[in-house]
């Protein structure tokens, strides 16, 4: 949601607020490489441009016999203006002829032995990447459900195949029928008269790009990490998502597949420079081809046929990104995860956080009240998890440890973020009681990236702030604007666990007595208890600054879609349920169908509605909320 009013400074006497005015970047189009990528894949056109620049001023290029049949100067050594300009050079025929098996060695030995892919399904992916690659050199250099492109091309633009040193004898097969230069060579011919694509340029350029894809993206994740190196690559990608926002490829990222190299050299590993190695190898003789063999236009056409194939397989999966919501209509309901009997936790029931999986497991120790869990249903990319060591109700009241270890993770993601500046800050939220939103009765406290959260924000968004925030700067104007009581409190670092608490039974003990009465401020309140147990659902949401408590009444409600079913009630067609968490406190609302997403963009006051049905109502009027439909 947009702020319902401009952003203010906070009083100069207070602790520090955080920066609410990180503004989102431009992302590169999704369409075309990205920049990196661009200059990478320039340096092949560089290569063939300089190749034939060379061809014409060098005078032994120039002068050698040049056979335009073969594609090539003369074989004959006395002849030929270099070594490398012979058909015969070891680099030709052991490492060219057979570049599709270096190649490939090349990419497995990448796959087996880097860390990166150390996954069954990283390692699926990148093989499902080099099959279409391979796919592609089959179908232009080998076998197209018959003869391949590079020969249909040069039979489509009237070429055959000549007899050479060859008579024929009557009644034998013209060598023009022939369909492949494979076979045409065979019978003694040659190709003649028609476009040859070169090969040996298709070939080169796609052999090493797809190497350079397939590790260098690796490479720029580890120098990505490295905090303390002064040139930091960025993810570059973009994504197209399935309602349309361009959003970071990082998005898309699995963050339990973390990388646990942090150098470069660490990066490449043995297979990165083995792969390296048939890069360079392959861009020398890319350089070679370029000067001595094909005319300019047939290695122009092999650059482009090579581009295609690099194009669909690296650029294109990027306008196609169809998550919504990332894993959330996964996601276990409460219902099949039931909180334990008071006193212990029922045998049937499945803690994740009792055991969490390595790959997801931040920071563990024997020692410490708390362990990091990365969230498998993650909302956004670095989305992770708070929980417990031991197991405690998430039901029950927080305590003041659970408050301290959540704003210490809170402020050392500041402190790097403020020497990272692309980080942002934490937003943490949690729920408890069964109109939450909670899923785990295990007790855990959820932080997300603030910076994450403003991914893909576009036009009015672009200035979306954390609610809780701007509650803190200005709860009596924006509170009243909410379709939903809300208590805030100021926190500032420094702050005890004993103290944080206290700031939290405060707001709790506001927010039950909101719920107990009806609306805030009812003469003849009782009097709240403080017990090891919740009388209330509420979420709970804290930033560097700020802690907010809303007190719920309801988990969610039904998404109606006016005018679509057609029956006694007006065509209402029920299409989902929108049921909200704590993000509801950052301003956010999450939905898991792309059907339930096209009903709220087309009716923005059926959020407002939503809102108000799920916590104690406000009493403002119905202009003031309409002010929180812009969605």
């Amino acid at each position: 949601m947009p702020s319902p009013s401009p952003r203010a400074t906070p009083d100069n006497h207070n602790p520090p607020t955080s920066n609410l005015d990180l503004k989102s970047k431009k992302r590169n189009t999704p369409y075309l490489p990205t920049p990196t990528e661009l200059a990478l894949l320039a340096v092949y056109p560089s290569l063939l441009l300089f190749g034939a620049l060379f061809s014409l001023l060098s005078p032994e290029t120039r002068s050698a016999p040049y056979d335009a049949a073969r594609h090539a100067h003369s074989q004959d050594p006395s002849l030929s203006p270099s070594y490398f300009a012979r058909k015969d050079n070891l680099f030709n025929v052991l490492f060219v002829k057979r570049g599709w098996a270096w190649i490939t060695g090349a990419f497995f030995v990448f796959l087996f032995t880097h860390p990166t892919y150390g996954t069954f399904d990283r390692k699926a992916k990148a093989t499902v990447r080099w099959a279409v690659v391979t796919s592609w050199w089959v179908f232009v250099t080998q076998w197209f459900f018959g003869p391949a492109i590079i020969d249909r091309g040069f039979r489509w633009t009237g070429g055959k195949c000549e007899v050479a040193e060859q008579k024929f004898v009557e009644g034998a097969a013209d060598t023009g029928d022939v369909f492949t230069a494979a076979a045409c060579k065979a019978s003694g011919g040659r190709w003649s008269g028609g476009h040859d694509i070169s090969g040996h340029v298709f070939l080169l350029v796609l052999g090493s790009y797809f190497l350079v894809q397939e590790v260098g993206w690796v490479v720029v994740a580890a120098t990505r990490r490295r905090s303390s190196s002064k040139l930091v690559l960025k993810e570059e990608r973009s994504v197209v998502m399935h309602d349309g926002a361009v959003k970071g490829a990082g998005v898309e990222r699995n963050r339990s597949e973390v990388e646990e190299v942090v150098e470069v050299d660490d990066a490449l590993g043995y297979g990165g420079k083995v792969a390296a190695a048939v890069v360079a190898l392959s861009a020398w003789m890319l350089l070679m081809t370029a000067i001595y063999f094909h005319t300019w236009f047939e290695k122009l056409t092999g650059l482009l046929v090579a581009l295609a194939g690099l194009y669909v397989t690296y650029v294109l999966p990027r306008w196609f990104q169809l998550r919504f919501s990332p894993a959330l209509a996964n996601k276990p309901n409460k219902k099949s995860n039931s909180p334990p009997p008071p006193g212990g936790k029922p045998k049937a029931f499945f803690d994740p956080f009792e055991n969490p999986r390595q790959e997801l497991l931040v920071f563990s120790s024997s020692r410490s009240s708390h362990r990091l869990v990365l969230n498998k249903f993650a909302i956004v990319p670095e989305h992770f998890i708070l929980a417990t060591s031991a197991f405690k109700e998430q039901t029950h009241l927080l305590e003041a440890e659970d408050l301290a270890a959540t704003y210490a993770c809170i402020d050392a993601y500041y402190k790097f973020a403020d020497e990272r500046k692309e980080y942002g800050e934490l937003f943490a939220f949690f729920n408890s009681g069964e109109h939450s939103g909670a899923s785990q009765p295990h007790r855990h406290v959820q932080l997300l990236p603030v910076g994450r959260m403003r991914e893909g924000l576009s036009g009015e968004t672009t200035e979306w702030g954390v609610l809780a925030d701007r509650l803190l700067v200005d709860e009596d104007v924006v509170g009243r604007k909410l379709p939903f009581k809300t208590f805030t409190e100021k926190i500032w670092d420094g702050m005890s666990g004993e103290e944080l608490r206290k700031v939290y039974l405060d707001l709790y003990k506001r927010a039950t007595r909101a719920v107990k009465a009806g609306f805030l401020g009812r003469e003849g309140a009782e009097e709240v208890k403080v017990e090891e147990r919740a009388e209330i659902s509420y979420n709970l949401a804290m930033t560097r600054d700020v802690m907010v408590v809303m007190p719920r009444l309801a988990e969610g409600a039904e998404i109606i879609a006016p005018g679509s079913g057609g029956g006694d009630d007006g065509g209402e067609k029920v299409v989902g349920k929108l049921a909200l968490n704590g993000t509801v406190l950052a301003g956010t609302a999450l939905v898991k169908s792309q059907e339930e997403w096209d009903v709220l963009r087309a009716n923005p006051e059926t959020v407002v509605d939503l809102l108000g049905k799920v916590g104690v109502p406000t009493d403002e009027g119905e202009d003031d909320r309409r002010r929180w439909s812009k969605v």
